[in-house]
């Protein structure tokens, strides 16, 4: 198994850390190999669990931009790989951050909003409430019935437009930051 760059050991709770920096593996004390994707973890922290490498943190919760495509439902899939959801913005303040982010990267990113189960009801994926909060593009939603998932739209400069779930574009997970940070050094 080859691991690049740094490796470094941190005491937390009676517990040693692995930190691999990029690496192609990320793994913990346990050897269970999490991810064949290229991030920096930290195990067992508060803080974003997966530093730098695509993760990013916006108020309270941590946020990965995806460098590969997928279908909304695998998008979905490898988010809960990373105890993450597809994003779900609910303020103002998230949705122009992650407009913002998607804006630079020049990509359509998918988001967790969907109206599958009823059209033209746009609800959160993880918990089906009704979304409080919509920045749709110019002409969206479009009325096409087979269109039913949300993503951020690179031509509408990160505005909403449904599109087909079965399309494969970049994505964007969340995760909530659960406790306090840990500091960490090196």
């Amino acid at each position: 198994m080859s691991r690049s760059t740094t490796y470094v050991e941190v005491p937390y709770l009676g517990i040693h850390v692995h930190l691999f920096l990029c690496s192609d593996l990320w793994v913990c004390d346990n050897e269970a190999t999490v991810s064949h994707f290229n991030f920096v973890i930290l195990c067992y922290t508060g803080l974003c669990r997966k530093l730098s490498c695509g993760w990013i943190q916006f108020q309270e919760k941590c946020y990965f931009f995806s460098h590969t495509n997928a279908t909304w439902f695998e998008a979905g899939y490898t988010c809960l790989q990373f105890n993450s959801k597809l994003a779900e913005p609910k303020t103002v303040a998230e949705t122009n951050f992650l407009k913002s982010h998607s804006q630079s990267l020049d990509r359509t990113m998918w988001i967790g909003v969907s109206d599958i189960i009823e059209e033209d009801r746009w609800v959160y994926s993880s918990s089906q409430e009704v979304v409080s909060h919509t920045e749709f593009g110019p002409g969206e939603p479009n009325a096409h019935t087979a269109q039913n998932c949300i993503a951020l739209w690179r031509d509408f400069h990160g505005q909403w437009a449904d599109h087909t779930c079965a399309a494969k574009e970049y994505f964007i997970c969340e995760e909530i930051i659960q406790s306090d940070p840990v500091d960490v050094i090196g």
